[in-house]
């Protein structure tokens, strides 16, 4: 057996969902909708706010209609504060301040969901800037948030001058105003040592060149990821490589989890491959190369799982799965010219098989292969007549 690679990354960003973590194979009703609503990226049927209750673990209908109740009850309160349509910045102060004096009374770095706001008044970065992203937004104030490496604050695209509210901390708003400070604010959020290297008043600057600006929904795919690290701490990789790709389809380009990504993609994968279970791992190497394409390991760890795959498959003679992972072995155009001839053998071997039982459109299959990795071959064009010879 091929060598099998694997690195342990260190994980910059761990945040913790303290909700229990449903299977993936035994999700709601309400969590499957909401994955079907999302996988073009955007939500048609749920709200902003029904959709971050639901990953925050509301999964029954009688549960999320309580958090939205909630939810309006506290944005109509708002609204009778008489925000000022001329001082768009006064207003949003007001939601600030109102916020952080009822809601978001306890800075908790675990505490990642809304149903720690409602429940216990805990909050961190995910849950302070979803809440006040989605309150200011309802009130007529858009919002859109700024995710880097390690932390996720609050922006207002639309007012006359840049507004940024760090949501951490109810001294907060508007924080631009002493950027030298917020810069040592940054610095609990950021490793010790990676901050020294970057300069203690250079973390702002240094970490807004990393992050990008992201909208509201977006910003949802925040709370998936946090089920996400949950799972992975109960050693839970299938519900955590769920939550991921549902996190994924909110939040394509996640800034603060790259690394998360990468460590479960490793630890996932090579747990299915030692459990010789090849034709999974060789789809999650698969997601994990199409993701991070300069990653020579996944690469690597790709092609032993297909080659592992390849192997089980012609023992059980399934070729609907080797043709599936052929045809996606072949689009990310990993194989170098040995292991094309290798692949080539392999499928010599099905069209014999096949040409063997009279399986005409099976033999077919193969020879698409076989033309893509050698066009013109005289033994793939003798092949070739011999099938259309079959009846």
């Amino acid at each position: 057996m091929q060598r099998f690679i694997l690195k342990c990354l260190v994980i910059l960003l761990v945040v913790f969902l303290p909700i229990g973590v449903v299977s993936a194979r035994q999700q709601s009703g309400l969590e499957k909708e909401l994955a079907a609503d999302i996988s073009d990226h955007r939500l048609d049927d749920f709200s902003l706010i029904q959709a971050a209750f639901i990953l925050s673990g509301a999964t029954e209908e009688d549960s999320l209609k309580y958090y939205e109740n909630w939810y309006n009850r506290l944005v109509e309160t708002i609204s009778r504060f008489n925000l000022d349509d001329f001082d768009r910045i006064g207003s949003a102060g007001k939601v600030f301040s109102y916020l952080h004096s009822t809601w978001l009374r306890k800075y908790k770095e675990k505490a990642t969901t809304l149903i720690d706001v409602v429940r216990e008044k805990r909050f961190n970065c995910v849950a302070g800037t979803i809440l006040y992203n989605l309150v200011c937004n309802d009130l007529d104030m858009p919002t859109e948030a700024f995710e880097t490496p390690t932390h996720t604050y609050t922006i207002f695209p639309n007012f006359t001058e840049q507004i940024t509210v760090e949501n951490t901390s109810p001294m907060g708003f508007n924080i631009m105003k002493n950027l030298r400070e917020y810069s040592r604010y940054l610095l609990r959020f950021y490793p010790q040592k990676q901050a020294l290297h970057v300069g203690l008043d250079r973390i702002y600057a240094y970490e807004n060149s990393k992050g990008r600006e992201i909208n509201n929904t977006e910003l949802l795919g925040l709370l998936a990821y946090n089920r996400a690290y949950f799972a992975v701490q109960k050693k839970d990789y299938e519900t955590a490589y769920h939550f991921v790709r549902l996190a994924q389809s909110f939040n394509k380009d996640s800034r603060s989890n790259v690394n998360f990504e990468i460590g479960l993609y490793y630890r996932w994968g090579k747990k299915l491959f030692n459990e010789k279970k090849f034709s999974r791992a060789f789809w999650i190497f698969a997601d994990a190369y199409s993701r991070y394409w300069e990653n020579k390991d996944f690469a690597y760890n790709c092609k032993s799982s297909f080659f592992g795959a390849l192997r089980t498959n012609w023992a059980r003679k399934d070729w609907q799965s080797s043709n599936k992972m052929t045809a996606k072995m072949l689009d990310l155009d990993l194989l170098e010219d040995q292991d094309l001839g290798r692949l080539q053998n392999i499928l010599q071997s099905w069209g014999k098989y096949f040409y063997q039982l009279k399986m005409r459109r099976e033999s077919k299959d193969v020879l698409v292969y076989l033309d893509r990795i050698d066009p013109g071959s005289p033994q793939t064009n003798a092949f070739r007549k011999a099938v259309e010879n079959l009846k």
